[in-house]
């Protein structure tokens, strides 16, 4: 393989000839298709069954609606046969048949943890498979969850441009990088302190931090290369000496006044995660009614900005920073002051050159005046919670996003909403097949119908056996239905096997 800077040289000619695959003109006419969770392995780790979170890009089939585009979908292992004719039929106005010729599914027979793109590097014969399915290398490209070196080493290898953001400009979605981007864009964010390198740093910032904030009583400490809530902690400044040395109070407390978001962790380990990445530390925002917004804009190799959507994202655990579901759009209140705040931000990351799906998310705390009081959190340069779910929409329902109000609609008029989970799991779901699963939603009545566009869209069916888990998108009229029908989905799956109790995710019980 050539060095790095002849690497990237080559990527830099190849993604000259970047097309959108999203922009709805059908080409480029081949997408390979790389649902790789290319991400911190620590974070990784922490999430059951997160091989299978590949299947959720399986919503990218709607891509297939035009008849000239061959689709390659990379996996670690095979996808059951089910799974993938019951995705292919969920594209409405697609014949299944002639849809499943125009696809092309490719595997690493390799069900470890190590990312998919990392896999596929060391497969020459699973490279030399991709390259054989490009019938034509100048009108392709390879959509991928995130971009890092190893998409950019896959997309020259096989060349082809990528989707996704520059590696070389990762750092603008690192928690530091993303606090100097809300800045440069004019866009709120809590009070903290960036580019933190050490433990001297943090000690330092929190003390800042109380001492401008004093009534704040915590403070979030991230870590800059995490994803999700991996990186996250909290600190608590119950105790704090109101005069004397702040710095020595907070060493001294620092490893007993930590609440970390996704345990099991240690201050130690994460202490050295910190000396490794850096980090930030923020003020932890409160309020009568706090909600956590978020909004998911496109960039294309253009330069054009374009929101695709709003979500109010659910969070739980002992922290209440893992996520678990979302309701889309986000409130009517401020769905259109969040499409502000996105645009302006995309268009920075735009300015310096960022290409593909990229999520803003957001803290809202209501003000005494009834408004709301938007505070930007991270950037996260690649496909999030909300792709999924907002492929789904479309392939079912061809719902887009109306500019005007902020809500879907179908091509006559319809609204549309949806609640969605990837975490709708219990122990006794893995006596279920994905066949049963559907079958019970058919039979209940819930499984999403084009006749009234109401109904549940599954995903992640592969994960139930080994996980107990599944993914699940309620698509209704308003959010009230939409949590309602999740319900009924949530109470026929645990009658059918048993189930006295679940986590259900994004719809509650």
């Amino acid at each position: 393989m050539a060095g790095n800077a002849d690497l990237k040289t080559d990527f830099e000619r190849l993604q000259k000839n970047l097309v959108s695959p999203l922009d709805g003109t059908g080409r480029p006419r081949v997408v390979v298709v790389l649902p790789s969770f290319t991400l911190d392995q620590a974070g990784m780790t922490k999430i059951p069954g997160i091989m299978h979170y590949e299947e959720r890009l399986l919503s990218f089939l709607h891509l297939l609606r035009h008849p000239d585009r061959h689709l390659v979908y990379v996996t670690s292992v095979p996808m059951p046969d089910p799974v993938v004719d019951y995705a292919l039929g969920l594209v409405r106005s697609l014949p299944v048949q002639d849809a499943r010729r125009r696809l092309t599914l490719v595997d690493c027979a390799d069900p470890g943890p190590e990312p998919l793109t990392r896999k596929i590097l060391r497969r020459p014969e699973v490279i030399e498979r991709l390259k054989r399915s490009l019938t034509d290398p100048e009108d392709a490209c390879v959509l991928a969850f995130n971009g890092t070196p190893f998409e950019r080493e896959l997309a020259v290898r096989l060349g082809v441009p990528l989707f996704a953001c520059d590696p070389e400009l990762a750092h603008l979605g690192s928690k530091s990088g993303a606090r100097r981007v809300f800045a440069e864009a004019g866009v709120p964010a809590p009070a903290g302190v960036e580019d933190l390198r050490d433990e001297d740093d943090l000690v330092e910032a929190l003390a800042r931090l109380h001492a401008s904030r004093p009534a704040s009583g915590r403070a979030v400490i991230k870590l800059n290369e995490s994803f999700g809530a991996g990186g996250n902690a909290l600190f608590d400044f119950r105790g704090a000496p109101e005069s004397g040395d702040p710095e020595a109070w907070i060493r001294r407390v620092l490893p007993g006044h930590v609440e970390f978001a996704t345990p099991p962790d240690t201050w130690d380990d994460y202490a050295a995660k910190f000396a490794e990445m850096g980090g930030v530390v923020e003020e932890f925002v409160t309020g009568a009614e706090v909600r956590s917004p978020s909004a998911q804009v496109g960039v294309s190799p253009s330069g054009e900005v374009r929101v695709l959507s709003t979500q109010d994202q659910l969070f739980v655990g002992a922290a209440g920073q893992t996520y678990a579901g979302a309701t889309a759009p986000a409130l009517e209140d401020y769905r259109l002051e969040l499409h502000t705040l996105a645009l302006r931000t995309g268009r920075t990351l735009a300015a310096k050159g960022a290409v593909g799906i990229a999520s803003v998310d957001f803290v809202s705390a209501r003000a005494e005046d009834g408004g709301w009081r938007h505070h930007a959190l991270e950037i996260n340069l690649r496909m999030g919670g909300g792709t999924a779910p907002l492929n789904f929409l479309e392939g079912v329902a061809e719902a887009r996003l109306d500019p005007a109000t902020g809500g879907y609609l179908t091509p006559d008029g319809v609204p549309l909403c949806y609640v969605a989970t990837d975490r709708l799991q219990h122990e006794r779901y893995r006596t279920l097949t994905a066949e049963q699963v559907l079958d019970i939603a058919s039979r209940e009545g819930l499984l999403y119908s084009d006749r009234d566009r109401r109904g549940v869209v599954f995903s992640m069916l592969g994960a139930l056996p080994e996980f107990g888990k599944t993914g699940a998108v309620v698509i209704d009229r308003s959010h009230g239905a939409a949590r309602a029908r999740y319900r009924e989905v949530v109470a026929a799956l645990d009658a059918a096997c048993g189930a006295e109790r679940t986590w259900p995710g994004a719809g509650g019980r």
